[in-house]
């Protein structure tokens, strides 16, 4: 499935430098770099962006969601690449936009959707789902923010899914081997109980032990 495509407005970065890029973040600014052959030069440029549209651009796309990024007067239709964060608080380090040759085709993760009702699920079993993407090749306008898995396949445990059962939009090529399950059910996986440790053995035969002398004694 693919959606209109969003856009998002970009500075040309001047200031370089941890200590510089440091002082972009403190006022809400996130560095970044926009490169690519779509770009119409050898040369990467540095770039700065708003931080809450960023957030809000990443908030509304997939990995493989066409971004158009507006730079002066030129906008390049761009895939968001490399987000760094920091691990220990919701913020963003810094954003690469790779911006592609239109005319190539490019290889990219593409997120599955998975649809339906599982016939097999409702019937106790568990769902296992092996893939939660996949890796595709297909022109940059032509890649899907999602591809589609129907669990309505999946009626007994006899049932999977497979690279090749996906209904690929036209254009796109999946590069996982078509034998390689995307999902399936299982019957579920009884908890064992845990076995006891060598001192609750000991306490549980002194307790008993002594339930035995108490009772011989009361006899």
């Amino acid at each position: 499935m693919k959606k209109e495509v969003l856009s998002i407005v970009v500075e040309k970065r001047e200031q370089v430098g941890s200590k510089k890029t440091s002082a972009l973040r403190a006022k809400g600014i996130v560095p970044g770099v926009l490169y690519g052959s779509g770009l119409g030069q050898a040369k990467p440029e540095l770039i700065q962006v708003n931080s809450l549209e960023l957030n809000k651009l990443l908030s509304n796309i997939e990995e493989s969601s066409l971004v158009n990024v507006i730079l002066g007067k030129k906008k390049y239709p761009t895939l968001v690449k490399d987000i760094q964060k920091n691990p220990l608080k919701a913020e963003i380090l810094s954003v690469d936009f790779f911006a592609p040759d239109l005319n190539e085709e490019v290889e990219t993760p593409v997120a599955l959707e998975f649809e339906g009702v599982s016939q097999s699920e409702k019937a106790g079993n568990t769902l296992v789902k092996i893939h939660q993407e996949i890796e595709v090749k297909a022109l940059p306008q032509d890649l899907p923010e999602h591809i589609v898995v129907d669990l309505s396949k999946l009626v007994t445990l006899d049932d999977v899914i497979r690279v090749s059962d996906l209904d690929l939009p036209k254009g796109v090529e999946a590069l996982l081997d078509g034998d390689e399950m995307i999902v399936m059910t299982e019957t579920p996986q009884l908890e064992e109980e845990p076995e006891m440790t060598k001192e609750e053995l000991d306490a549980l035969e002194k307790s008993q032990a002594d339930k035995n002398s108490k009772d011989t004694k009361e006899e």
